[in-house]
């Protein structure tokens, strides 16, 4: 029977048998300074060696005992007959029960929508890598790849959706530890000042949208145009249904980020519009997938050469911004944009530049 035993120099270790089916056994040890780490693996080692002395073994079990490092795969090869062939897992493998646990978890259908999304970065990236094969050094490479085009709040939230992943690898056996759970969140700017579209990239944008307003399924200009006028996120507008318009009111009425319900005054520009949409019984052609907004709004841009840091979410900066510039109260921008705290909303006030030095006020000549 499996048991713990003291070595002089080198700590602990387990002594157990492993049984194969031609009726062979193979005694094993496993070593470690750490009689604690020993004492965690014990359990494993006992039921993988009860299981083998009567042929019991699943391809899971030695799965589960590979990764913890108790079998190799010489010796797995020789359960070949009982349990088959040994094969790898995969993050995509994962999408049901991470799909499952996102619906549960969200506090919106964006916000699930934007967890699926995640999905999709990270299957693609770990597509050709065995769950048992990612490690905190290839998530590092990831990260520094999507560091070149995207925020660090934006990794975060990946490593976040990674870490759930690979939980469920932990739960099921796949894995021994978490190696997402290794690595920390980066650090995040907290006192940015938010980046607007500055008066003259204003017009230049507009002036030059004209030309890509069929992109999208003719989508583009409208998605534009509803951002910047009513300062909706990417997801919150993709979600907008006909029974959130209310056209007599000249309203949005939408359950935004954190299950926070908002609403949000019409532009007399988008009113035709909109009213077209309502009718035909959808805002957003369902066709349309958010992060596709992103891509051809960066491409549009970098057409124009306006400034790289211009993203999508900058239309909702320019929204919030030039509605404090033109006098509106900052609770009731903080309302309109769906912001928790007033401290959020505040951070827009120097967004857009001024040629005012208010330093110029002062007269001290005058008054010695």
């Amino acid at each position: 029977m499996a048991s713990i035993q003291k070595m002089s120099s080198l700590g602990h270790r387990i002594y157990w048998r492993l049984y194969f089916p031609d009726g062979t056994f193979k005694e094993k040890y496993k070593a470690s300074k750490s009689k604690t780490i020993l004492k965690e693996i014990l359990p494993d080692v006992m039921k993988i060696e009860s299981l083998s002395r009567r042929c019991e073994l699943t391809s899971r079990d030695l799965m589960r005992a590979l990764n913890l490092g108790i079998v190799n795969r010489d010796e797995i090869s020789r359960f070949s007959e009982q349990v088959g062939p040994i094969e790898d897992h995969y993050l995509s493998e994962l999408r049901a029960d991470y799909e499952t646990q996102s619906k549960s978890q969200s506090p919106s259908m964006h916000a699930h929508m934007a967890n699926l999304y995640k999905g999709d970065i990270l299957e693609e990236h770990f597509k050709e890598i065995p769950i048992s094969k990612i490690t905190p050094e290839g998530i590092e490479a990831f990260r520094a790849k999507r560091k070149a085009t995207v925020a660090n709040s934006t990794i975060n939230q990946d490593l976040k959706a990674l870490r759930k992943y690979l939980d469920t690898a932990v739960s099921k056996g796949w894995i021994r530890e978490n190696p997402a759970r290794k690595l920390k969140l980066l650090r995040e700017p907290k006192s940015r000042i938010p980046r607007c579209l500055y008066p003259d990239e204003l017009k230049a944008f507009f002036a030059g949208m004209a030309k890509y307003g069929h992109w999208l399924h003719g989508e583009f200009e409208f998605i534009v145009r509803s951002l910047i006028y009513t300062g909706l996120r990417r997801s919150e507008l993709c979600s907008l249904k006909p029974e959130n318009i209310k056209l007599h009111l000249r309203q949005i009425h939408l359950m935004g980020k954190g299950q926070k319900h908002r609403i949000v005054g019409i532009h007399r520009s988008l009113v035709n519009d909109l009213k077209k949409r309502v009718k035909r019984g959808y805002i957003i052609n369902p066709a349309t997938r958010p992060e596709s907004i992103s891509r051809a709004f960066k491409k549009v841009i970098r057409a124009l050469k306006l400034s790289e840091v211009l993203t999508l979410h900058s239309l909702r900066h320019t929204y919030i911004s030039y509605l404090l510039q033109k006098g509106v109260p900052s609770k009731i921008v903080r309302e309109k944009a769906g912001h928790f705290s007033l401290a959020i909303t505040d951070r827009y006030t120097h967004a857009i530049p001024t040629d005012i030095i208010e330093e110029d006020a002062l007269d001290f000549n005058h008054q010695v």
